[in-house]
């Protein structure tokens, strides 16, 4: 089985713990040359209505870290409509590191998931890591998140970030609907997000 690099893995497994303190790019104890790499990276990030939310937060966040953050999101954006538009994007191109913040508006179906993550590795290619988030709604998407953990143990170059983990230990993140996040909520989410993007931006 595949090895993730050990900076990315203890990114990983401190997410929840500086997530709260929104201190992720702070705890990262970086070399110069890694800082330096990190600024010559560009980040892109394709979402819904979640990304609508945590999108400033996240750009915020990574402002100066790395070369830039370009955001494409929209509510009640489908996966398969935020694939086709990732495919097409300059900006895509142009970036090292990927975030797909997608899956909330689909059904439950880890099979139809699991087609759209390994397209983004496809499209992505060997030179760029691919971030996806688990999914948090009511109806049954268990299954969906667990697809997603066994994919993301089996590949370097895919990370997920464990969103439904947290708010499942930390519920005050969302909102009455029990899908999208509060204020708080959101500054978190991105925060997860910039941890992970941030160290691999400064793996290279």
């Amino acid at each position: 089985m595949p090895k993730k690099t050990l900076a990315v893995m203890a990114a990983a497994l401190a997410t929840v713990a500086v997530a709260p303190a929104l201190s992720a790019p702070a705890a990262n104890a970086a070399t110069s040359a890694e800082k330096a790499q990190a600024r010559r990276t560009a980040v892109y990030v394709q979402g819904d209505s979640l990304t609508v939310g945590a999108g400033p937060y996240l750009q915020r966040t990574l402002r100066g870290d790395v070369k830039r953050v370009s955001v494409d999101a929209q509510v009640g954006r489908f996966t398969a409509t935020g694939m086709h538009r990732l495919a097409q994007s300059g900006s895509a191109r142009g970036s090292k590191v990927w975030v797909v913040a997608l899956g909330t508006n689909d059904g439950p179906d880890p099979r139809a998931l699991k087609r759209h993550v390994t397209r983004s590795l496809r499209l992505a290619g060997p030179r760029r890591d691919v971030i996806w988030l688990t999914v948090e709604r009511p109806g049954g998407y268990g299954r969906v998140n667990r697809m997603l953990r066994q994919m993301d143990r089996g590949n370097d170059r895919l990370h997920v970030v464990d969103w439904a983990g947290y708010v499942h230990k930390h519920p005050s993140a969302l909102a009455g609907d029990g899908v999208h996040a509060t204020a708080r909520g959101y500054q978190v989410r991105a925060n997860m997000i910039a941890a992970t993007a941030l160290q691999l931006a400064q793996n290279g």
